[in-house]
């Protein structure tokens, strides 16, 4: 839904005002967390009434009779009066509205009637968010960047809509700094058909992570679009799949929720929660019937110039591979007839792996291949069988190369952190010092939000973790280092003392930052809750065990320091669970008295 646009001044005809009352209806559509179940929100749309009720023909015949500003007027106070009348906890929100940049800088929606509208209906700009489309364009770059900063101080939430629609968005983007980006239809429609389409989203979800922002995929109509939006990392959806608009706010039904769960349970196979696997790559490429004949294949491939190969499927298995370089030197570059076969190879030159196989190891035997077919893409498939996707030998070498350079280096492949090898050294030259700090790290109830939320989440846990200490290490000593052990543990050493105060301010901004990592209702809660062993609601949080020199003997040896760590671990952990916050502890001199 759109908001108020300026127009020429003119009495409202009937088929748009009735008096006072808009001839609007008000219709919702939830944008669906994928991996939780639970509604982020809903986005707001608005339906003729009477004549016209087509939204296209609503804003055609609004633009041509010029009453365009009368009918963003409309729809803007059928909804917010709608909103007002739903039960409380609809009532909450966010609801996101369609807004082009022409209407955001339109004083008579940014100035105080639109704020007084809202508070009469005891709404506030916090249960909204306004989205900007990317279809038209600020000239102004600097307003853009004006107006997003008022509206966000004032509490409105952020969103870029139809992104990759048009040509502005890139721009449009980093002048907004949106809180969401709303993926264009054009980008989700039949994506599982366009590996280009899937490698951007892919990076799209690598820079929403970095930048805390949500990304949603708009349009999602089919279980084959929704399967590979999944595996590329994307969370959170809205389309005709999930639930169509209706005059209330609703949730997805039992049906859909189900059937996601199980496409989810499939991407968290893992061997170890360090593991990298050939799941996290996977592409979707074209795919036929194992009968396509020839001539249907030299139409895809004619049709789709940038796609290097098609994956013949019997029902849900993949049968072969056909690439486009086998295939026209099949034909010797002829035209293809209707009459032509296609190419046969060999059936053991497929290569057909589950999504759980570490990458590192399909590398080595992907490269075993007889050299007729050693560059051939490598045939994903989940434990059952069903085809998944396709990981073409460039990406897979690339990968596996960075991951040997992390093993080398010691580096964790999640977070780029040094890993334990390197953490051992800089620890035994800390114990040659005379004054050190060596800070244990760890996050408390992890285990039960990877339950709940996923490894893809539990992943970004890690990395918004890893994110905190970094951006925090210049508080500590000139000199000091941050290692991740693995998992949810990180070390940080320090090569003089630490002030209780930074670890104060280190545990504050841990707990005021990580509400990107919640969804909606555990954020109207308070805060991510899982349930202990005892039934209690507990937070996840971040545990600091500080051991410096007085903590310790005189020539302390690295055994010494991981034994007063342990203890003191313990009990820092037992704290947090008292104060459901993140909290610190130091080594009391206990050792260096009793030594």
């Amino acid at each position: 839904m759109s908001l108020p646009s300026p127009s020429k001044p003119a009495p409202p005809p009937p088929w748009l005002w009735n008096g006072d009352e808009p001839r609007v209806a008000t219709v919702f559509q939830p944008i669906v967390d994928l991996l939780s179940g639970e509604v982020l929100g809903h986005e707001v749309l608005s339906r003729g009434l009477g004549p016209v009720e087509s939204p296209n023909e609503l804003f055609n015949r609004a633009r041509v009779e010029g009453f365009t500003f009368e009918l963003e007027r409309a729809c803007w106070t059928a909804a917010v009066r709608r909103i007002a009348t739903l039960p409380e906890a609809q009532r909450r929100g966010p609801f996101f509205f369609n807004v082009s940049p022409d209407v955001l800088s339109d004083e008579r929606f940014g100035g105080a009637s639109t704020l007084e509208l809202l508070r009469q209906h005891g709404l506030s700009p916090q249960q909204l968010v306004l989205e900007i489309t990317e279809r038209s364009t600020f000239e102004d770059t600097e307003q853009l960047r004006m107006l997003a900063r008022r509206y966000a101080e004032q509490g409105f939430g952020i969103a870029l809509d139809d992104f990759g629609a048009g040509h502005s968005g890139l721009v449009t983007l980093v002048h907004s700094a949106p809180d969401f980006i709303k993926l264009d239809q054009a980008l989700v429609r039949d994506i599982h058909l366009h590996t280009y389409r899937q490698h951007l989203v892919k990076s799209l979800v690598a820079f929403a992570q970095r930048v805390d922002a949500v990304l949603i995929a708009e349009g999602v109509e089919t279980w084959n679009e929704l399967a590979v939006l999944l595996r590329l990392g994307i969370r959170h959806a809205q389309g005709y799949l999930l639930a169509r608009p209706v005059s209330s706010p609703q949730r997805p039904g039992a049906d859909f929720a189900e059937r996601c769960r199980e496409a989810i349970r499939a991407l968290h196979h893992r061997e170890h929660e360090d593991d990298e696997t050939v799941g996290s790559m996977i592409i979707r490429p074209p795919c036929a019937p194992v009968t396509a004949q020839a001539v249907e294949l030299d139409r895809l491939f004619r049709r789709t110039p940038g796609e290097d190969h098609v994956v013949l499927l019997d029902a849900e298995q993949p049968h072969a591979v056909v690439t486009r370089r086998s295939f026209y030197a099949r034909f010797g570059g002829a035209a293809v007839s209707s009459a032509s076969a296609l190419p046969e190879g060999p059936r053991e030159a497929l290569m057909v792996v589950e999504d759980a196989t570490a990458i590192t190891a399909l590398a080595r035997m992907a490269m075993r291949r007889p050299p007729e077919s050693v560059y051939d893409p490598v045939v994903v498939t989940d434990a059952k069988g069903h085809f998944l996707g396709t990981v073409t030998m460039k990406q897979l070498i690339a990968r596996a190369s960075d991951l040997e350079q992390h093993a080398a280096t010691g580096a964790h492949p999640l977070t780029d952190l040094p890993g334990s090898r390197m953490i051992e050294r800089w620890i035994r030259a800390a114990l040659q010092g005379s004054a050190f700090t060596v800070i244990y790290a760890d996050l408390d109830h992890f285990e039960a939000y990877n339950d709940r939320y996923g490894f893809l989440q539990g992943d970004r846990v890690i990395r918004y973790t890893a994110s905190v200490l970094s951006e925090c290490l210049h508080l500590l000593p000139e000199g000091s280092n941050l290692g991740h052990v693995g998992g949810d543990d990180f070390v940080l050493v320090c090569p003089d003392a630490v002030a209780p105060e930074v670890l104060r301010t280190l545990c504050q901004r841990f707990d005021a930052e990580k509400v990107p990592l919640y969804g909606p209702e555990d954020l109207r809660r308070g805060g991510f809750t899982a349930t202990d062993a005892a039934g209690n609601t507990v937070p996840v949080t971040l545990s600091l065990a500080a051991v410096d020199h007085h903590g310790l003997s005189a020539h302390p040896h690295p055994a010494e320091l991981s034994a007063v760590a342990a203890a003191l671990r313990k009990r820092v952990k037992a704290v947090s669970a008292q104060t459901h916050s993140s909290t610190f502890l130091f080594q009391p001199g206990a050792v260096k008295q009793s030594g």
